[in-house]
């Protein structure tokens, strides 16, 4: 007996990627500060070894912001979001270079479109 599968369509695939990234912003926002500091000098450099990786790190880092920026949804305290401001403020060095990286990657190669938008709506 085979048991067979759906395939999962594109749609599918990007649901759950949305998902995953959400969760990983969950566990970010409460382990920046105490261990994981470290957290957008690693997702940037992990993003340069290829378009796909780069272009889910870079929605990752506008979701994260936007988390961070939007007060909207009050799931941390809001002394908890100053301090997560300023970190991202101090390491959005790191996220601009990425961003740069990937606009000059666009003269030189083969850029995905879609990659591209990812990169200008991070900005």
């Amino acid at each position: 007996m085979v048991l067979e599968f759906p395939e999962k369509t594109a749609s599918d695939q990007q649901f759950l990627l949305t998902k995953l990234n959400a969760t990983l912003i969950g566990i970010v926002k409460f382990e920046w500060r105490t261990s994981w500091q470290s957290f957008i000098p690693d997702i940037c450099a992990h993003a340069m070894t290829s378009q796909q990786k780069c272009e889910n790190a870079l929605n990752i880092l506008r979701m994260m912001s936007e988390e961070i920026f939007d007060f909207s949804k009050n799931q941390i305290l809001l002394s908890e979001a100053a301090h997560l401001k300023v970190q991202m403020t101090e390491q959005f060095g790191k996220v601009n270079e990425l961003c740069y990286w990937v606009l000059m990657q666009a003269l030189t190669t083969q850029i995905a479109p879609s990659l591209i938008k990812s990169c200008l709506r991070t900005l």
